[in-house]
């Protein structure tokens, strides 16, 4: 797989530059992993510029994290109730909701057609398995909390 990260600085530099080259080949297949943070809408934003879809398609995911169920060493055992499990994953489920009618209203705004998907598990092992199982072209995702320096850089994984 391969990988190239682009600030939005260096693209807002050379828009013209960045839509030829990447328009010359059209995307079969599209997924921007999101989340509630800026930098993965601006992923979405940026697939939405940039990639030319045509008959392809174009999938929203967002990965829902599992309520954990463990003991930190040293700390009292403290296990949640069946109810506080379900109102944490009750509020989970409309979160991702409303992320992704967020995600889905900027996609209607361009006219683009887009598919989403709510999954549960862990995001790093999630993105890959779907990736693979849709036989993704190309993974748009934010900047994976890799702190404030590299905060709105781009993730693109070009799919072999």
């Amino acid at each position: 797989m391969e990988t190239s990260t682009a600030a939005p600085e260096a693209a807002a530099a050379a828009p013209e530059t960045t839509r030829t080259a990447e328009s010359e080949k059209k995307m079969s297949s599209v997924m921007v992993a999101i989340d509630d943070s800026d930098e993965s809408f601006y992923a979405l934003q940026w697939a939405l510029d940039n990639l030319v879809l045509g008959e392809g398609t174009l999938s929203i995911i967002h990965v829902m994290e599992p309520f954990p169920h463990y003991v930190y060493p040293g700390v009292h055992a403290v296990f949640p109730t069946t109810s506080i499990i379900q109102s944490v994953n009750k509020a989970q489920e409309e979160n991702a909701s409303a992320i992704l009618a967020h995600a889905l209203h900027m996609c209607n705004e361009r006219m683009v057609e887009a598919k989403s998907h709510i999954l549960e598990g862990d995001p790093k092992e999630m993105i890959c398995d779907v990736a693979e199982q849709m036989h993704t072209d190309l993974i748009a995702i934010g900047s994976r909390g890799l702190g404030k320096i590299k905060r709105y850089t781009l993730q693109i994984y070009i799919c072999s």
